[in-house]
């Protein structure tokens, strides 16, 4: 499985088999969407002004989850599905150009890593280290998983871009 980032058009999508299974569009600012077998999936900024940098994670207009970012840059992810609340936490290694997620047990879950392209438009490999529990379909998590990366990656980008080291 592969996902495709071009911060030029403001979106990623996830591919496996050379097969596209979704594309959520985001101006990496605010909102983000996507659907995803029939379901409206949108991550949203609170707000109030000192909540900024954390998102809602809203499905089919009901908020399910929240993102949260630590100064470390970690995501700390958290969903609420079928009556059962489950945290991830999305690491990022910027040595090796890498994310991994890890649930709420510390169990190393998913690998995200740079495989090809430029600075602005690239592939990302997600490899899996662990199938997650059933609690949540594989690329739903993906999705929910990825856009904080995607947001960390565009930061970065912009940073690059106006002389920032």
């Amino acid at each position: 499985m592969n996902i495709k980032t071009d911060f030029n058009k403001y979106y990623f999508e996830i591919n496996e088999n050379g097969k596209t299974i979704c594309k959520l569009t985001s101006d990496s600012n605010a909102i983000g969407k996507i659907n995803y077998l029939g379901d409206s999936i949108e991550f949203k900024t609170k707000d109030k002004w000192w909540e900024k940098f954390q998102y809602s994670i809203i499905k089919n207009s009901e908020t399910i989850g929240s993102i949260n970012f630590n100064w470390l840059l970690d995501s700390i992810i958290t969903i609420n599905q079928k009556g059962l609340e489950k945290k991830y936490i999305l690491k990022i290694n910027s040595f090796k150009q890498e994310f991994n997620l890890y649930d709420d047990n510390k169990i190393h879950l998913l690998k995200y890593k740079k495989t090809k392209g430029n600075f602005s438009v690239f592939e990302i490999s997600c490899e899996i280290i662990k199938q997650p529990e059933e609690l949540i379909d594989l690329n739903e998590l993906i999705i929910y998983t990825y856009y904080p990366a995607f947001l960390i990656m565009h930061g970065t980008l912009i940073n690059q871009l106006n002389g920032g080291g």
